[in-house]
């Protein structure tokens, strides 16, 4: 009886599971750059710790925007002066992920400026430690 009892709570317990896909939820980031910023950005860029523009705030990532993507990426990479360390935490993101969360942070907070546009968006002299 009790090997019966065992051998369906085992079948049971094998049809559970997905077979390792991944499951398209509320919580799953729906674009490139969220579950980065999620995990290891969000942190400070959500509260300002340290100095860091606030995602949303396009005043304070104006100078930065400024700067342009690849600027903002190699900046990423280095760590800013005097908190955020290099990779922002993110050891093991690659140079396309970090973009990827920079992007989204950027997109969110103003975005880039058109090609061509004359809109005021600060210069990089205004960005602490830049």
């Amino acid at each position: 009886m009790r090997r019966a009892a065992f051998l369906v709570l085992a079948l049971l317990l094998a049809g559970c599971g997905d077979g390792g896909r991944v499951r398209e939820t509320a919580s799953t980031p729906a674009e490139p750059g969220e579950d980065t910023y999620r995990r290891f950005c969000g942190s400070c860029h959500g509260s300002g710790a340290a100095g860091a523009p606030r995602l949303g705030d396009a005043q304070a990532w104006a100078p930065r925007v400024a700067q342009g993507l690849e600027t903002l990426v190699d900046r990423t990479e280095t760590g800013v002066r005097p908190g955020m360390p290099a990779r922002g935490l993110c050891r093991q993101c690659d140079r396309a992920e970090l973009r990827a969360a920079v992007r989204y942070m950027v997109e969110r907070s103003g975005g880039f400026p058109e090609a061509g546009s004359t809109a005021a968006v600060g210069t990089p002299e205004d960005v602490p430690g830049g």
